[in-house]
């Protein structure tokens, strides 16, 4: 019998963990008493994801005018959320790294969880949303849920990949997923996120990246990601075809704010920024 998603996550918590200092940053974000210099000193604590931060907000990717030389400065110019954001987005890889996982390439999961952030980060922009990096998370996170399948439940993770294939690669590997397991990566993904006490936006981005319609709250944030992790598919590939990749629900495009024909510029720009933000995110040379 299948683990039930409970019993996934909880043998989660041993298994995969989130530093400590971006769980003390996530609740510190929420304390309306937690200054800017608290945060920095916090942060200041870990040299090693500092000097990663700081590399980040001097970054193209993030595109700011002045250098910026010490963590307060950025939580001044960057804001407290969206250092969370950084934070979360520099340290969740690291959270994984050493789970035996035989069924899949790391690089490649990475690879594709990067071209979401940044493509729902890039869409975002578009719509003129404010939480760009929080969007950047959310796809960034989207998949997560698929490393605990893999690593939990393997046997069941390949039987689920055998059924998709066998039905022509025409079904779902979510829906595979369901067939076998009974429930689906996004479930599990977004379950763990809310383990890890994240934000409500990025836990609804996860659990619904597959099923945009039905989320209750968040519709366009977790709409861009729906989109990102087609977009992603397609960047992959390099293709222009959306018919090569998972099909985009109908209703989302009115929902995001945007329109289809933005499909081609969005796979050439975050082609061009992939392998930079990878370098920053992994942590790579």
């Amino acid at each position: 019998m299948s683990l039930t998603i409970e019993q996934m996550v909880d043998q989660a918590t041993g298994l995969v963990s989130l530093p400590a200092v971006a769980v003390r940053l996530n609740a510190m974000v929420e304390d309306p008493e937690a200054t800017v210099a608290d945060i920095g000193r916090l942060i200041s604590q870990d040299p090693a994801l500092t000097i990663r931060l700081l590399q980040v907000a001097n970054s193209p990717f993030y595109g700011l005018s002045h250098r910026v030389d010490t963590i307060s400065r950025a939580v001044n110019v960057i804001g407290i959320r969206q250092i969370r954001d950084l934070v979360l987005a520099t340290t969740v890889a690291k959270a994984f790294e050493g789970i035996p996982n035989e069924l899949m390439s790391m690089e490649d999961f990475w690879r594709h969880s990067i071209y979401c952030g940044l493509v729902a980060r890039l869409l975002a922009e578009d719509t003129g949303l404010r939480e760009t990096e929080s969007v950047f998370i959310g796809g960034l996170l989207h998949d997560i849920g698929r490393l605990l399948i893999f690593n939990r439940e393997p046997h069941e993770a390949h039987q689920a990949f055998l059924l998709g294939i066998a039905k022509g690669g025409g079904m779902p590997p979510q829906r595979a997923e369901r067939e076998v397991l009974g429930y689906d990566h996004a479930q599990v993904g977004g379950a763990l996120a809310g383990h890890w006490n994240l934000p409500d936006n990025l836990i609804h981005c996860i659990r619904y990246h597959h099923e945009p319609m039905a989320t209750p709250e968040y519709a366009q944030e977790v709409a861009l990601v729906h989109i990102a992790n087609t977009v992603a598919h397609m960047a992959e590939l390099d293709t222009r075809d959306p018919e090569d990749a998972p099909p985009i629900e109908l209703g989302v495009w009115e929902r995001a704010g945007l329109e289809p024909s933005i499909l081609r510029s969005l796979i050439e720009r975050a082609q061009q920024q992939v392998v930079e933000v990878e370098a920053l995110i992994l942590d790579r040379e």
